[in-house]
């Protein structure tokens, strides 16, 4: 987390530095995004506005017109779903009867524990096939390679020169080394081990400091874009368009609006069907950048990384009119949403039963402020302000958290697990030992090289705790 704590010091040192204002970033042009807009708490219970027309607003009918649409795939899917299940009947191993949708929370580094846990989970047999998957910021750059984790991996993605760092195998014997291209969850591993923090993140020149009053940001994601190229290959979009096309699941990434400040999310599944309709190789690579800045906008965080335009569908009064906006971080929002998943449920007028899995990609506790046993002596309107923003952070992670949970019990199944086991017993991510070392040794080791977010040897550890966590199903909540 700490998404935004960042923005205080840069509103501090603009104080020093004036002028230093950056032009629009430009959008690919065509996008034509669609987004649903992400609105506080449950649509479950809303009346539908046929029964209060002159009280609609033009919000509500369009939310309406989303959830019919979501609610028609949702009711196509289950059909499906039975069909998938019928063979399998009496034979073990068929798919559940019930909606399953999967949550993917914000948390940075951290998404290196979520990552681990699924591989570890994969380990003990297959993972669900969830109907609808959401991701933001970690998440969002998760939810594609498990979205996918029961399809085998893309025939062309085959460029692995990106993989690096203690997971690969190449620094020598390591407790935990993935094969490239075995499966798709063992490839969202693998985005997790670097070498250095440059693997993912390049700094200004300048310095941090420097970059961010000059520049707008003090680094950029250009090495994750060209990370994001070699995993989201053309046909890793074209397996997501057959699963939205052909078997109606459902995939959204979370965004934050800056220009009118809502959170969104974006259907990624209609996106990448549309690869399925071209041959043309420039209109391929066209969309695969489409899709990729799309999973950038939601995990970028001003001034840390810049904000990115997109363009979105049905900004204007004319037909098939659209409209550019800067799109940051979606956990500025929210930390976690299955805003699609209700208005679908609600769109196809169920009352059904379902099972959610939500991972939470960090600890949810902002923790001491001093960092230690003893209460902080001394304070300035800095650290006050930092410390504001932590304990804001750490709010909205936690309402998001709980909107998704209390989904989880109102349709009958959670599976829950978030990084921390604190009250519970379990080992703490800090107590655990990889390749000699607890992680928060390896994080001491890795801080000497001053990285701005990004710990090598201390995510690879965090992935390895979740893997352990994973391999024993230990979940921090579970309801039957």
């Amino acid at each position: 987390m700490r998404l935004l704590r960042s923005l205080v010091l840069l509103a501090v040192a603009g104080l020093a530095v004036a002028g230093c204002s950056q032009p629009r970033p430009k959008p690919i042009a065509g996008c034509n995004y669609q987004m649903l807009r992400l609105d506080v708490g449950s649509r479950l219970k809303k009346p539908d506005i046929t029964e209060s027309p002159v009280d609609a607003t033009a919000a509500d009918v369009a939310q309406e017109a989303i959830s019919r649409r979501l609610g028609a795939q949702l009711r196509e899917r289950r059909v499906r779903r039975e069909q998938e299940r019928a063979p399998l009947e009496g034979v073990g191993g068929a798919a559940p009867s019930e909606d399953q949708f999967l949550a993917l929370s914000g948390g940075g580094q951290h998404g290196a524990f979520g990552a681990g846990f699924f591989y570890g989970l994969a380990k003990r047999g297959t993972l669900p096939t969830w109907d609808i998957v959401t991701g933001v910021s970690t998440g969002s750059l998760q939810s594609t390679l498990l979205f996918l984790a029961n399809q085998p991996v893309p025939a062309d993605r085959t460029d692995y020169s990106w993989v690096d760092g203690p997971m690969s195998g190449k620094d020598g014997p390591s407790p935990l080394v993935v094969t490239p291209g075995t499966s798709n969850v063992g490839d969202l591993v693998l985005a997790y081990s670097i070498a250095r923090e440059a693997d993912l993140m390049r700094v200004r020149s300048g310095g941090a400091a420097l970059g961010a009053l000059l520049k707008g940001s003090t680094a950029s994601f250009a090495p994750l874009q060209a990370r994001l190229r070699k995993i989201m290959t053309v046909g890793t979009l074209q397996a997501v368009g057959h699963e939205w096309r052909d078997r109606n699941r459902q995939l959204y990434v979370g965004v934050s609006n800056l220009d009118d400040g809502e959170g969104y999310a974006i259907d990624m599944g209609e996106l990448a069907g549309r690869t399925l309709t071209t041959t043309a190789p420039e209109e391929l690579a066209r969309l695969q950048g489409c899709y990729i800045d799309a999973m950038l906008a939601s995990s970028s965080v001003p001034p840390g990384v810049p904000p990115l335009s997109l363009e979105a569908a049905g900004g204007g009064d004319a037909p098939g009119s659209r409209q550019s906006a800067m799109y940051m971080d979606g956990g500025a929002r929210f930390g976690m949403f299955l805003a699609p998943v209700v208005a679908a449920l609600k769109g196809a007028g169920s009352d059904g039963k379902a099972r959610v899995t939500l991972l939470v990609n960090t600890t949810m506790d902002a923790g001491p402020w001093s960092g230690t046993a003893q209460p902080v002596q001394r304070w300035s309107a800095v650290t006050a302000a930092l410390r504001a923003v932590d304990l804001l952070e750490t709010q909205v992670y936690r309402f998001s958290a709980g909107s998704v949970e209390q989904l989880g019990m109102e349709l009958g199944g959670l599976d829950m697990a978030y990084l921390s086991q604190a009250g519970t017993g379990g080992e703490a991510p800090d107590d655990h030992r990889f390749d000699g070392k607890s992680c928060a040794e390896w994080l001491a080791i890795d801080a000497r090289a001053k990285p701005l977010q990004f710990y090598p040897h201390y995510m690879a550890c965090t992935v390895d705790y979740g893997r352990a966590r994973g391999a024993a199903a230990n979940w921090n909540y579970q309801l039957p």
